[in-house]
């Protein structure tokens, strides 16, 4: 049976759990939203409205001959594994020729979703991320605005043969 100076002490840490487990509940929220951010987030301009890269001439400098150097530049083949699909990566350039806010998706040759080896997803977004020379696209007044821009590479073999859109 409980004396009155322990049923005293109960009541005194009640508030103190409630503050206690309001303190927790806060930290699991803030942990939770911002273990769930987009890889590479990217602070957005104006609204943050995004638009097609073909509507607004988004361009990269030397346009896809610069994008497909760039990747044959630094792209190493992989023998090993399932080593032939498409790997689609979409992200946004923002109105300072900034990118970031990462995705991608794997097909195989058919347009199936699959997985591929991590070997050449992790390179080919990995070198997406490194194309740092963004020209950004413009509204109807010239001005610069955000874009999303998706790029698709169809790898044979562990060997990247095409880049779209061309």
């Amino acid at each position: 049976m409980l004396n009155h100076a322990t049923t005293h002490s109960l009541n005194r840490c009640t508030p103190f759990k409630k503050k206690l487990r309001n303190l927790i509940y806060i930290l699991v929220i803030t942990i939770f939203f911002s273990c769930n951010r987009k890889s590479g987030e990217l602070d957005l301009c104006g609204l943050g409205i995004l638009k097609p890269y073909y509507l607004t001439g988004l361009d990269y400098k030397g346009g896809m001959y610069g994008i497909k150097e760039k990747y044959k530049k630094e792209y190493i083949p992989v023998k090993k594994g399932k080593n032939s699909g498409i790997v689609k990566i979409r992200f946004d350039v923002n109105c300072l020729g900034e990118t970031g806010n990462f995705e991608f998706e794997t097909y195989t040759l058919n347009y199936e979703s699959t997985t591929i080896n991590d070997s050449i997803v992790n390179q080919i977004v990995l070198i997406a991320r490194k194309l740092n020379n963004w020209i950004p696209g413009t509204n109807d007044d010239n001005e610069n605005i955000n874009s999303f821009k998706f790029i698709a590479v169809k790898v044979i073999n562990g060997e990247i043969k095409e880049i779209l859109p061309k």
